[in-house]
């Protein structure tokens, strides 16, 4: 897009001038005599009023062309002629208009400026808006949302995905490319604290609090002041825990440990889980009112199998970072490749996928990875059941039959066993003559994964 005119002379005949002279200097830069051209590396667009003698010259028009070479150069005449147009555009000049188009091509030119969709943010430590790789609209929504979100000092938020979809990078992008960017963002595995130390982690303690508390200590909340808590498995916090989080989500204060006075503080918390929240609710496991204070703002990330477009650039994004982590910058892998790993489950998601082409550039001898180098890594990659620990169901706004959701989960287990039907149907806890029945009533041998 444009980032601003420069007029040379009056284009306008007088007219809407005064209008014009309002806009922001950054949109239009007036020149009234002519004298040494500015360089014009900013200007998309330069008007030269040619009826005027000091801006019509042979050597003021060359100058300006050499100057504004990034540029379109429009001329303005009262009576444009053909052999006049022909002379100018020799001198760089691409058009030739009157008075009312000039300031109809001007109108339309301002028009574009405040259309303008704004670049997006940088972010610090490389984790901008380009760092999300892929181009579905899954991906593109999210990139909007970060971008509407990069200016506003929101207080909460919730990041929603499967494991190994990237919840921890949407969570660095926010905050590098936000308005806390300058501030710390402190990450937190709810997973790895046990309850009872969860008070003192977060809040911090005094001196003598407890037993083995031998010096004050500033808990995460305190160091995350003014920045980013970034919370992930908050599904797996206790009841406990869940209480003490929404209290000081709630008040905005907190009380250390041993302490009674209490400190304010300004922490945006970002929280991510793997689970169905509000499946976790209506089982008692997860609170609705912490989840109604954490889920201001939500952001869910879809498996890599629901976007298998995104496969592609993901693939030569690692190739190039493995192959520059491992010295093997020539690595080339063909297009057939690539379109077998589009149909692969990808129960790791991005985090297999990573790993998967981790192994292959590790493993590789020459310059071209094959398919048998990556079926190897895969079959190294997968992840079974009982690493998973949850299966995915898609449920639509109206509801879906219990025999599709049956259908569904004996399919998900089947291609993350690879087909091999006694270990399905002993994860499903049925018989082998009844898993048999479901497959062919369902015809899900057409939906099997390719290994």
């Amino acid at each position: 897009m444009p980032d601003k005119s420069i007029i040379y002379g009056d284009i306008c005949g007088g007219k809407d001038r005064s209008k014009l002279e309002r806009r922001n200097s950054n949109d239009i830069h007036w020149v009234e005599k002519s004298g040494p051209v500015e360089q014009l590396g900013d200007a998309s667009l330069v008007f030269v009023d040619l009826d005027n003698p000091e801006f019509s010259s042979p050597d003021f028009l060359v100058s300006l062309a050499h100057n504004s070479k990034e540029a379109k150069i429009v001329g303005k005449s009262k009576n444009p002629t053909i052999d006049e147009a022909i002379r100018v555009s020799k001198l760089g000049v691409s058009e030739l208009l009157t008075s009312d188009e000039c300031l109809e091509k001007l109108h339309y030119f301002l028009e574009e400026l405040k259309n303008e969709i704004p670049a997006p943010p940088s972010g610090k430590d490389g984790f901008d808006i380009q760092a999300l790789v892929g181009n579905s609209k899954h991906i593109q929504e999210i990139r909007k949302t970060i971008l509407v979100l990069s200016d506003v000092d929101f207080p909460s938020a919730l990041i929603l995905g499967e494991t190994g979809t990237g919840k921890s990078l949407i969570s660095k992008i926010l905050h590098s490319t936000g308005v806390r960017a300058a501030s710390n963002m402190v990450e937190v595995n709810c997973s790895a604290i046990p309850d009872e130390l969860f008070e003192a982690e977060l809040f911090g303690h005094s001196k003598g609090a407890f037993t083995d508390a031998k010096a004050e200590k500033l808990g995460l909340f305190e160091f995350a002041q003014n920045g980013i808590l970034f919370l992930d498995e908050v599904g797996n916090l206790t009841a406990s825990a869940q209480a003490k989080l929404l209290k000081i989500l709630e008040d905005k204060k907190l009380r250390r440990v041993g302490e009674v006075a209490e400190r304010n503080i300004n922490v945006r918390v970002v929280a991510a889980t793997n689970l169905d929240l509000k499946n976790a609710i209506e089982s008692g496991k997860f609170r609705e009112d912490l989840y109604f204070r954490l889920n201001l703002l939500t952001i869910e990330i879809p498996p890599l199998r629901e976007r298998p477009e995104d496969i592609p650039e993901l693939v030569h994004h690692f190739l190039r970072h493995f192959s520059s982590l491992y010295s093997k910058p020539q690595l080339i892998i063909k297009d057939e490749v690539i379109e077998e790993m589009k149909s692969h489950y990808w129960a790791g998601n991005i985090r297999e996928l990573s790993n998967v082409i981790e192994k292959a550039v590790l493993l590789n001898r020459g310059r071209t990875i094959n398919l048998q180098e990556i079926r190897s890594a895969l079959k190294k990659s997968r992840v079974g059941v009982a690493e998973r620990k949850h299966v995915t169901i898609n449920m639509p706004p109206r509801g879906k039959a219990l025999d599709e959701i049956e259908a569904q989960v004996v399919l998900e287990v089947l291609n993350i066993c690879e087909w091999n039907k006694s270990q399905t149907a002993e994860y499903l806890k049925i018989s082998r003559p009844r898993l048999r029945r479901i497959i062919d009533f369902h015809k899900l041998e057409q939906n099997r994964r390719k290994s």
